[in-house]
């Protein structure tokens, strides 16, 4: 049995020095990005294969915070498609927390985790030609579970520029995890997706103890009623896909109170 426990204690720590290479390479990669060596659109790509890396190994050696904070990393990264000035330093900041979570050796409890959660950034910067001093920054995560592509940059971004903290994921078995560790204050999720549909998901989130008192709205093209929408619990909302998205999204956060 001793054997075993030193067997398993060395894996953990080789796992843990495997994370730290990790974080080593990021940081020369962003360094790589900031002097111009490095092109700032190849870096997305290399950065989502590290962190996506990193999340695995966490949570092989059962880390909770290290792959929470890789999750949240993970999900920044979705809409990106290059490095500018201000996602640098955000990208940092993950980079940072990551390193420190690693140094102070993890024994944290739920609330010292969602302390750091919560220092984390939560959407990249918007591109759209606005004021980002006219923003209303709001104490209010909003997880969006739709797979990769323009629709989702498009949610994100109009989210994001109402003062939102964005937390975008693309799996939906993923989301039912991360949902109930994360406690955003709203999911939205697309009706169409490739693991469970988004009427699945929305039953699961109502089903499970741990994530039932999170509201869900329902991205969709269809309407009430549909076929496509059978088994929708009746208090979960429609977003449409349409031009009306911003006025459903007015109805919907009025209702739920986080206007």
């Amino acid at each position: 049995m001793g054997r075993i426990a030193i067997s398993e204690e060395a894996e953990i720590q080789e796992i843990l020095d495997g994370i730290e290479d990790r974080l080593t390479e990021l940081n020369e990669l962003l360094d790589g990005v900031r002097s111009g060596r490095s092109d700032a659109g190849v870096a997305v790509g290399l950065l989502r294969q590290h962190v996506h890396s990193i999340k695995g190994m966490a949570a092989s050696a059962q880390v909770p915070i290290l792959h929470r904070i890789a999750a949240r990393f993970e999900q920044y990264l979705g809409p990106l498609s290059r490095l500018d000035e201000a996602a640098i330093e955000d990208v940092q900041t993950f980079v940072d927390r990551l390193a420190e979570a690693l140094d102070g050796r993890l024994a944290l409890d739920e609330q010292e985790i969602e302390a750091r959660l919560a220092r984390l950034p939560g959407s990249p910067p918007p591109t759209a030609s606005f004021d980002p001093n006219e923003i209303q920054v709001r104490d209010i995560d909003i997880m969006l579970v739709m797979s990769p592509g323009t629709a989702t940059n498009f949610v994100t971004r109009e989210l994001a520029e109402c003062g939102y903290r964005m937390i975008n994921c693309f799996s939906t078995l993923d989301a039912l995890v991360l949902a109930g560790q994360m406690r955003p204050d709203l999911v939205i999720v697309s009706n169409v997706m490739p693991e469970l549909s988004g009427v699945d998901f929305a039953c699961a989130i109502r089903a499970m103890p741990s994530t039932r008192g999170i509201p869900v709205a329902m991205l969709t093209s269809e309407k009430r009623g549909s076929p496509a929408l059978a088994g929708l619990p009746d208090d979960v909302p429609l977003l449409s896909k349409s031009g009306r998205f911003a006025d459903d999204v007015t109805r919907v956060f009025q209702e739920l109170n986080l206007l």
